[in-house]
């Protein structure tokens, strides 16, 4: 206990010393807050859309589209990737924990942990087929496009694509800090966070960030782990580069790496949704027979979960080292413009401490050990936009090394005593051609016409030791395994656009998206193997139709879009359960199912006056299965698609008084949402819903052109919300509740923000 008392002893004094010298630093510029150069404080700020390789406003773009900018980032207090769903429609980033990796559903088309994102996400260039909150700091903007991209970009971008951008180096001398610590029901958190950047010699300028954060695990572990409750710390550092020796050549290198350790903590950890019925359980022995083996002991004794507290006795810890390098270049010619890039990117994944009975019974956990290496290239010919006719061609290339050994612990133990079966990996291989063109008849300059099309070639190996998972009540076997296989797609693109008036712009698109197939990392019982290797190629077709207005006096602008959305040999997470329910199989990817997805979305912005502006967007979306494989097929057709909200929405209003002080207010509401697909056996009669939720959040502060200083608030009414899929207990299958991991709760903080 002393130890602890220390530690938060230090960590608040590290945090009271950084705001302490940030504060004596600003006292030296109290001046009220004014508009930053070249913005029209009586006009809505007009955002452009980059990430459809033509410079082009938010306006004048023929995707359906939600950017950013580094203000409206910047006033929502946007810290991790999480909350970027918020402000955009139709959009949901769910997460496989509190420390897992996120992934992105669009327009009903949902992502999750096991199965690779269907929307690709690039930072400054490099994509993330995986993501964490690690990776977002400094923001300058965020793009999301909605359908798919894949006749603009590589792999991944089946259902749409997020582009973010960090802060570049500038040609001047410019160097922020900012310090923040939080407090909520389990812990705290203290996080200090900077940039430096500026010109190094004549023609290059060069950038420094980083991010040090130290917190506790707000979802507290009261059970009987050797690591104790659970606590992160994270150091994120980063360099860039860049290089404009003249007008037409410009060079951009970026490199970073994460450090993160997390001891008391599984990075797929799932907590139980209905914590009363888990009580009545494993702490009562509601289900309890002394003459059934099979019955399930109340071992929690006296211990009682809760909202943000939860009871396992697994030996847990999670450490995380990724590196990541990229260099992309821009030539310029007397027509078009040549872009190229290449990136590197490795994660080095160890998690253990999978409490697989969800209990403070020392019945049985899991590891994971999972290296990873990932090479992307990308080049492209763009031609000038001032022609009637606009195009451009190029290729991509990805290439991936996923290296994983599974382990388990039998009974009580610690981190050294879990043992692993063999090692087992996937080769990845994408070659893609893509090109598009573009047509503005002269004889009507208002009407754009756009066709793309995509070669895609996907490589997939495979290769398993033979072994063996010892799970305690059953072995799953590894065969000796060497496949390949190749799938190939042909994606189009159809796209139109009309500009009806200055302020009107109509929109249509028609694409088709794909993800290939490959192969499971999956292991079973004898006589399940041959149905866990193997998955097919999932193919999407997405329809929209969409138009944005923007008031004559730059005051209102509305966007809004309907849309249809099918998907066939959709691939789905499984896993396969024996006669007497308990799991044969982990989890495995297959493709026996479809689904549809139509709905409508609207976002907008109104400058009521100089200083008081409110923003907010909805999305309405139906998504249901058209088809389901396997025993369960005639109970899931129909039901509503997992992860997918009924509605999602947000509505937030700022006012900035002249003397620099502002507030903010913000509403999020998500519509009842399936946790799962439905009825698994042994859990007919376990509610899958996560009702309708309204998240409430807060700001006031002082800001000035060099410094600012603000108390926030989120998620004020302490609302508990499952935030990823809900799972069955592995071990005892019928204790009728179900898991899954936990959004934030109530989080109240102070923030201090120093720009030189």
């Amino acid at each position: 206990m002393k130890k602890k008392h220390h530690r938060d002893g230090c960590r608040a004094l590290y945090c009271v010393r950084a705001v302490a010298a940030a504060a004596a630093f600003a006292a030296g510029d109290s001046r009220a807050q004014v508009p930053p150069p070249g913005v029209d404080p009586t006009k809505i700020e007009e955002v452009r859309v980059t990430a459809t390789k033509r410079d082009t406003t938010l306006q004048d773009a023929d995707v359906s589209a939600t950017v950013l900018s580094a203000s409206a980032l910047r006033d929502a207090r946007v810290t991790d990737i999480r909350r970027i769903d918020d402000l955009a429609p139709s959009v949901q980033f769910n997460e496989s924990s509190p420390l897992g990796a996120v992934f992105i559903s669009i327009r009903g088309v949902e992502s999750n942990p096991f199965i690779v994102n269907r929307a690709a996400v690039y930072i400054d260039g490099i994509p993330f087929r995986e993501l964490s909150n690690s990776v977002l700091t400094q923001l300058d903007a965020v793009e999301i496009l909605r359908g798919p991209q894949s006749t603009l970009y590589g792999a991944n971008t089946e259902s749409g694509l997020v582009l973010i951008r960090t802060r570049p180096p500038g040609e001047e001398l410019e160097a922020n800090i900012t310090a923040t610590a939080t407090s909520f029901d389990t812990g705290e958190a203290y996080q200090l966070e900077g940039f430096i950047g500026g010109p190094i010699v004549d023609a290059l300028q060069g950038s420094i960030a980083f991010r040090q954060s130290d917190r506790d695990y707000y979802m507290e572990n009261i059970g009987a782990t050797p690591q104790g409750p659970g606590t992160v710390d994270e150091l994120f550092v980063q360099g860039r580069l860049r290089w404009t020796p003249n007008a037409a050549f410009t060079v951009n290198a970026t490199s970073y790496m994460i450090n993160t350790d997390a001891p008391g903590i599984y990075r797929f950890d799932a907590f139980p949704i209905e914590v009363d019925d888990y009580n009545a359980v494993y702490s009562e022995g509601r289900l309890f027979d002394p003459s059934n083996p099979l019955s399930t002991p109340p071992v929690n004794g006296s211990l009682r979960a809760s909202d943000f507290r939860f009871v396992n006795d697994a030996p847990k810890r999670a450490e995380i080292r990724e590196r990541v390098a990229g260099v992309s270049a821009d030539y310029r010619l007397a027509s078009g413009t040549i872009n190229a890039s290449i990136s590197y990117r490795s994660e080095d994944l160890d998690d253990l401490g999978f409490d697989i009975d969800r209990s403070n019974g020392p019945f049985l956990a899991g590891a994971s050990i999972d290296p990873k290496e990932l090479w992307n290239a990308e080049v492209r010919w763009s031609s000038d936009d001032d022609e009637p006719l606009v195009y451009s061609v190029g290729a991509s290339y990805y290439t991936e090394t996923d290296t994983q050994r599974l382990g388990s612990l039998i009974g009580p133990g610690d981190l050294p005593d879990f043992v692993y079966s063999p090692k087992q990996s996937n080769e990845s291989e994408d070659l893609g051609l893509f090109g598009s063109i573009s047509y503005t008849p002269p004889a009507m300059p208002k009407l754009t016409a756009t066709v793309g099309l995509r070669y895609d070639r996907a490589h997939r190996e495979t290769s398993q030791q033979e072994g063996v998972l010892d799970l305690g009540f059953t072995q799953f076997v590894f065969d000796d395994l060497a496949l390949e296989d190749t799938f190939e797609a042909w994606l189009p693109r159809f796209a139109i656009r009309y500009e009806a008036s200055d302020s009107l712009t109509v929109y249509s698109n028609i694409a088709r998206g794909y993800l290939p197939g490959g192969f499971n990392l999956a292991a079973a019982q004898d006589g399940f193997v041959d149905q866990v290797i193997e998955y097919d190629a999932e193919s999407l077709w997405s329809f929209d139709l969409g138009a944005r207005w923007r008031s004559s006096d730059g005051r209102i602008f509305l966007g809004a879009a309907v849309f249809y959305v099918e998907t066939d040999n959709f691939q789905e997470i499984s896993d396969l359960v024996d006669e007497q329910g308990n799991v044969a199989s982990t989890s495995f990817i297959g493709a026996d199912a479809a689904t549809e997805s139509y709905g409508l979305e609207i976002e907008g912005q109104w400058l009521a006056t100089d200083r008081l502006s409110f923003t907010g967007n909805l999305g309405i979306i139906d998504a249901s299965y058209t088809d389901f494989g396997g025993a369960r097929r005639e109970q899931i057709i129909g039901n509503p698609v997992k992860l997918i909200p009924e509605y999602d929405a947000n509505l937030a209003v700022n006012y900035d008084h002249p003397t620099g002080l502002f507030v903010r207010g913000e509403l999020t509401m998500l519509g009842e949402t399936r946790l799962n697909e439905g009825p698994r056996p042994f859990q007919i009669g376990v509610d899958n819903r996560q009702k309708a939720v309204e998240l409430f959040g807060v700001q006031v502060g002082y800001r000035t052109p060099r410094w600012s200083l603000r108390l926030f608030a989120e998620n004020i009414t302490d609302e508990r919300r499952v935030s990823g899929l809900g799972f069955p207990n592995a071990v005892f299958p019928t204790d009728g509740v179900l898991y899954g991991s936990i959004d934030l709760p109530r989080v109240v903080g102070v923030e201090l923000d120093l720009s030189y």
